[in-house]
């Protein structure tokens, strides 16, 4: 089973970038972003090894702000992060596939196609 792990890297003042996982004990500090990224890979690797039933107790929800006009902010979940749209090109592939998500399947995209020449 795949787990997901939010890790937050954050640069200090003085130019040091601290890295930690939410709801772990796992912290690690470098000098760059590319080498906190490899100590927070390492401390958490070890702690999961450590503690293999652990299991992160932080829920991550991600502020939206939007200043069009008058600000505004949503909540909304991690997914916002990665960029999870919908289109109305996704939809139809769904729609026609009898399902969510997904490519139409080749006999479904025919099927419509001749449901629409008969009408």
């Amino acid at each position: 089973m795949t787990m997901l792990y939010p890790i937050v890297l954050e640069t200090e003042e003085n130019g040091a970038v601290s890295a930690y996982v939410p709801g772990l004990p796992v912290y690690a500090a470098a000098d760059s972003h590319a080498k906190a990224e490899r100590a927070i890979r390492t401390v958490l690797t070890e702690y999961l090894i450590a503690h293999p039933a652990s299991r992160p107790g932080a829920r991550v929800r991600v502020a939206r702000v939007s200043d069009r006009g008058k600000t505004r902010i949503t909540i909304v979940g991690a997914a916002a992060l990665v960029g999870a749209k919908r289109s109305t090109a996704k939809a139809r592939a769904s729609r026609a596939n009898g399902r969510l998500g997904g490519r139409p399947s080749k006999n479904s995209t025919a099927k419509e196609t001749q449901r629409k020449a008969s009408r």
